[in-house]
C-alpha cells in the first residue's frame, strides 16, 4: 500500500506518476523529491483536467454492439458490410487469449467476455474473414464454457435470451460453438421460458424490448419500432438498433443513428449512446460523494440548469431510464430545483415498478438504488409517493445485501450507505468511505459491462485524497487551538473530559469541512464544549446560591469582579464563557463589519434564565403543559444560541433584517424542534427517574392513564418527523423571497444531523471503540491509496 501524506506532510499530487490505457489506469511513486512550490500547480492542472471532463464524455468501446454493427449488411450491395470500418476494428482487437470484450479484463467478466466474443465471432463469420482469429475465439469459448451457468459471473440481464440465440445463428452460418449440447439445451430451456414469462413475441411492455435482437426474425419488429426514439435509436442500444437493420429493414432514422455515432467514435461504438446528460449526472454525484463538489460550482450548476430543462419538457434523455431519473430528481432537489415526486409516480411499488421499466439500460439494481436515494428527500404532502418508494427499495436493498455476495466493496458501500437514515450521516465520514472504495478500474454494465473515465478516473482519486487529507491537516490545527483554549478555561477542573474536545468538533467539522469554515467550527465547539458543564451544573450540581452568581455575573457581565464568586467553580465557570463569548464577539464583528455583541450575549443569558425555570418546576415538583414545556426546553437545548452565534462566522453578512426575519424565526424553531424531540425520545427514561421534565412523560401524565409511553413515544415522533421535513422543505425549497443565504440554511439542517446521529441508537462514537476509530479516521490518519486504487 502506497501512503499518501502524513501527520504533517500535506499530500503532493507531483509525487505520483500516473499510466493509463483506455479508462485503465496504473499509479506508482516516483523516485524523486519536490519542492514545495512545485505542490500547487499539480493540483491545479489536475482540478482544470477535471473540470474539462464536462465539456468531453468518453465511454469505453464496446465490442458486442460494434458487432452487431459490424452485421448491418449494404443496402445497395447487400452481400457486404455498410460499416466496414467496424468490421475491421473487431479484426484489429481480439485479445491475446483469443476473446473479444472490456479491457483490461476482470474475474467476474468471463460470461460477459463470451457474449462480446461470440458476438463479433458472427460478424466475422457473417463475412467470412479472420479464419484464425475465429477460430481462436471459438477456443477461447470452449475454454471459458464453465462460467455459462456460474452464479458468481456478472453478466446482462439479456443474456439467457441473446446467448442462445446467438448460438442459433452461429449454426446458420455454420459455426461450430463448442459448447456441451446438455448446456445449450440448458440454454434454449432458459430462452424459452424467459420468452414465455415476458411474452416478448408479443412486443408487450417489458424492460427485455433491449434485448430485441435475441428474438431475430422472429421479433414483431414493425412493433417494436413505435418504441424507436428521436434521434432513431431503440432504447439508446447500437445493437438492437443495428439487429432492426440486420432483421427488419433499412430504416433512414436507424442508419442516421449509426452515422452519428460513427462520426464520432470513427469505428467503434458504446454499449450506450448518447450518454452526454447520465455521464455528467454521475460526475457531479460521484464529486459530491467524493466530498469535492464544491471546486465546482460553477460546472455543476450548469449541468444542472441544463438536465432542469429537460426535466420540465419531460425529455425522454432524463425520464427514459429509471435510474438517470431517479439521480436527476435527487440531485436537482438537492440543489434547491423545484421539480414534484409526481414525476416518481409511477415506481410507487415493487410491482408497478418492474410493469413501468421499458427497455431501461440501467440494472435494476442501480435503478432501485438511484430511488430509495431520491425517495429520502420526501418534504411535502405530495411526498406520500417516496414514503412508499423507500418502503420498498428498502426492503429491496437490504435483502440484496444479505444474499449478494458479488457487490464489489464500492458497490456494498454505496448500498450500505443508502440504507443509513439520511439525516444520520456525517458527511466527512461518509466521503471517506466513498475515496476508499472509489475505484478507478470499475465498470458499469448496460448490454455489456464498460467504463467511462469521466465517472472512474485517477484525477478524482488524486483530487480527492489531496483535499481529504489537506482539510484533515487544517482540523488539525483547530483541534491543537481547542486543546490548548480548554486548559485556559480549566474545564478539567469541572469534570470535563478531553475527549469531550473531539465530540464536540466532529459534527461541525464532518459537515463543514473547508477550511474556510474554521472560525465556525471552532465557535461551534467551544459553545457546545460550554454548554456541558453548564447542564450539568443546572441539573445537579450547583446550589441555588451558585445558579444566583452565575447569572447574575452574565448580567453584570464587565462588573463581574465588583460581584464575585460564591464557589470556584462558579469562578471557573464564569470566566471560561466571559474570555470565549468576548472572543466571539470580536470575531463577529470582524465577520459582519458590526458589532453584534448584545445579540450574543442575550442569546445566552435567555438560555440561563430559561435553564432556571427548568430547575424551578423540578424543585416545585411542577408538570408544565405541553405548550409551557416546549417554549422553555427548546431555549435550554441551546441550539438556536450556538447556531445564531455561529452563522455571524460562517462568512456571509447577516443584515438586522435577516436575522429577525421570518425565514429565519421558523427555521430555527422546527431545528430546535428536532433536537429537542430528539433528545426527549432518548431520555424520557432516565428523567422520569430524576423527576425532571420531559415531553414523553409530559404526554403520558397529563393523559390520567389514557395514553402509555409507547404511545407517547410514537406521538412524538410523528411530532419530530413533521418538523423534520418541514426543516428540510425550507432548506431545500428555494423562494425568490428569500434573504437568507444557503450556506446558513445547511447550518440549520446539519445540525438536525447531528442530532440525529447523537441521539441514534446506533450511534456509532457513543461507544469507546468507535470514538476512537472515526477521530482516527476524520482527524489523523490520512487517506491512502487502496490496492485497488493502486
Amino acid at each position: 500500500m502506497l501512503h499518501v501524506g502524513s501527520r504533517s506532510k500535506t499530500i503532493s499530487l507531483s509525487d505520483y506518476k500516473v499510466t493509463n490505457g483506455y479508462g485503465f489506469y496504473h499509479i506508482v511513486r516516483c523516485n524523486c523529491n519536490h519542492a514545495s512550490s512545485s505542490v500547487r500547480p499539480q493540483e491545479v492542472i489536475i482540478k482544470e483536467r477535471i473540470r474539462k471532463m464536462f465539456g468531453k464524455i468518453e465511454i469505453s468501446p464496446s465490442c458486442y454492439d460494434t458487432a452487431w454493427v459490424a452485421m448491418v449488411p449494404s443496402r445497395d450491395e447487400p452481400k457486404q458490410p455498410c460499416f466496414a470500418q467496424c468490421l475491421d476494428w473487431i479484426l484489429e482487437n481480439q485479445r491475446e487469449d483469443g476473446s473479444w470484450g472490456l479491457s483490461p479484463t476482470h474475474s467476474l467478466l468471463v460470461k460477459d467476455s463470451l457474449s462480446s466474443t461470440l458476438a463479433c465471432l458472427l460478424a466475422l463469420s457473417k463475412w467470412s474473414v479472420g479464419h484464425k482469429l475465429v477460430q481462436r475465439g471459438l477456443d477461447y469459448i470452449g475454454r471459458q464454457s464453465w462460467s455459462i451457468d456460474n452464479k458468481g459471473q456478472i453478466s446482462a440481464g439479456g443474456f439467457d435470451i441473446i446467448f442462445p440465440s446467438m448460438i442459433k445463428y452461429a449454426r446458420e452460418l455454420n459455426l461450430n460453438v463448442p459448447l456441451d449440447q446438455n448446456l445449450v439445451n440448458v440454454l434454449f430451456q432458459k430462452q424459452d421460458s424467459a420468452m414465455e414469462r415476458n411474452d416478448l413475441m408479443e412486443c408487450k411492455t417489458n424492460p427485455e424490448y433491449y434485448y430485441a435482437e435475441g428474438l431475430g426474425e422472429l421479433c414483431q419488429w414493425e412493433e417494436l419500432m413505435t418504441y424507436q426514439k428521436k434521434n432513431g435509436s431503440l432504447f439508446n442500444s447500437p445493437a438492437t438498433t443495428s439487429a432492426a437493420l440486420v432483421f427488419h429493414c433499412h430504416d433512414e432514422k436507424c442508419l442516421g443513428y449509426i452515422n452519428s455515432i460513427l462520426k464520432q467514435h470513427k469505428d467503434w461504438v458504446p454499449t450506450i449512446y448518447p450518454t452526454t446528460i447520465p455521464t455528467r449526472l454521475q460526475m457531479v454525484d460521484t464529486l459530491q460523494k467524493l466530498g469535492v463538489d464544491r471546486h465546482f460550482e460553477a460546472e455543476i450548476r450548469t449541468v444542472l440548469d441544463e438536465t432542469y430543462r429537460l426535466w420540465e419538457q419531460k425529455d425522454e434523455e432524463v425520464f427514459s431510464d429509471v435510474a438517470y431519473c431517479a439521480m436527476a430528481f435527487r440531485l436537482l432537489r438537492m440543489y434547491n430545483y423545484k421539480v414534484s415526486s409526481e414525476e416518481l409516480a409511477r415506481f410507487i411499488g415493487q410491482e408497478h415498478f418492474i410493469n413501468s421499466l421499458n427497455a431501461q439500460c440501467t440494472s435494476h439494481e442501480d435503478a432501485i438504488l438511484e430511488l430509495h436515494q431520491a425517495s429520502q428527500l420526501a418534504f411535502d404532502e405530495k411526498d406520500h409517493i417516496l414514503d412508499e418508494i423507500s418502503t420498498w427499495t428498502e426492503a429491496f436493498l437490504q435483502q440484496e445485501l444479505l444474499e449478494d455476495s458479488n457487490l464489489d466493496r464500492m458497490s456494498q458501500n454505496e448500498v450500505e450507505h443508502a440504507l443509513r437514515n439520511f439525516s444520520a450521516t456525517l458527511e466527512r465520514a461518509e466521503n471517506r468511505r466513498y475515496i476508499e472504495s472509489y475505484d478507478v478500474n470499475m465498470f458499469k454494465f448496460s448490454k455489456t459491462a464498460y467504463r467511462s473515465p469521466n465517472i472512474y478516473n485517477m484525477d478524482f482519486t488524486l483530487f480527492s485524497m489531496h483535499d481529504f487529507n489537506l482539510c484533515q491537516t487544517v482540523h488539525q490545527q483547530d483541534i491543537q487551538e481547542l486543546k490548548r483554549w480548554y486548559e485556559d478555561c480549566k474545564l478539567d477542573q469541572l469534570g470535563i473530559s478531553p475527549k469531550y474536545i473531539y465530540t464536540s468538533y466532529m459534527p461541525m467539522s464532518s459537515l463543514f469541512f473547508g477550511p474556510e469554515f474554521s472560525d465556525a467550527r471552532s465557535v461551534f465547539a467551544k459553545y457546545v464544549l460550554l454548554t456541558t458543564p453548564l447542564d450539568d451544573f443546572f441539573d445537579e450540581l450547583a446550589s441555588q446560591e451558585e445558579l444566583l452568581n452565575l447569572i447574575e455575573l452574565v448580567k453584570g457581565w464587565n462588573r463581574h469582579s465588583t460581584i464575585g464568586y460564591v464557589s470556584e467553580r462558579v469562578e471557573i465557570l464564569f470566566l471560561a464563557i466571559y474570555k470565549t463569548f468576548n472572543e466571539f464577539a470580536a470575531k463577529a464583528e470582524i465577520m459582519q463589519g458590526r458589532c453584534v455583541k448584545d445579540q450574543i450575549f442575550d442569546l445566552f443569558l435567555d438560555v440561563l434564565n430559561c435553564m432556571m425555570r427548568e430547575v424551578e418546576w423540578w424543585r416545585e415538583e411542577k408538570t408544565p403543559s405541553v405548550e409551557e414545556y416546549l417554549s422553555i426546553a427548546c431555549v435550554t437545548i441551546a441550539v438556536k444560541a450556538i447556531l445564531f452565534t455561529t452563522q455571524y462566522v460562517l462568512g456571509p453578512k447577516l443584515s438586522e433584517e435577516v436575522i429577525k426575519s421570518a425565514e429565519l424565526g421558523e427555521i430555527c424553531k422546527c431545528t430546535t424542534m428536532v433536537c429537542r424531540l430528539l433528545n426527549d425520545t432518548q431520555t424520557y427514561k432516565k428523567e422520569k427517574e430524576e423527576r425532571s421534565s420531559n415531553i414523553v412523560n409530559i404526554l403520558v401524565t397529563q393523559s390520567e392513564g389514557t395514553v402509555s409511553e409507547e404511545e407517547a413515544v410514537e406521538e412524538v415522533k410523528e411530532m419530530l418527523e413533521k418538523n423534520r421535513r418541514k426543516l428540510l422543505r425550507m432548506v431545500l425549497h428555494k423562494k425568490e423571497s428569500s434573504q437568507l443565504p444557503q450556506v446558513c440554511k445547511d447550518l440549520f439542517w446539519n445540525t438536525s444531523k447531528v442530532a440525529h446521529i447523537l441521539y441514534s441508537n446506533g450511534n456509532e462514537f457513543r461507544s469507546p471503540e468507535g470514538l476512537k476509530s472515526n477521530i482516527n479516521a476524520l482527524f489523523y490518519k490520512p487517506v491512502d491509496l487502496s490496492p485497488t486504487q493502486a
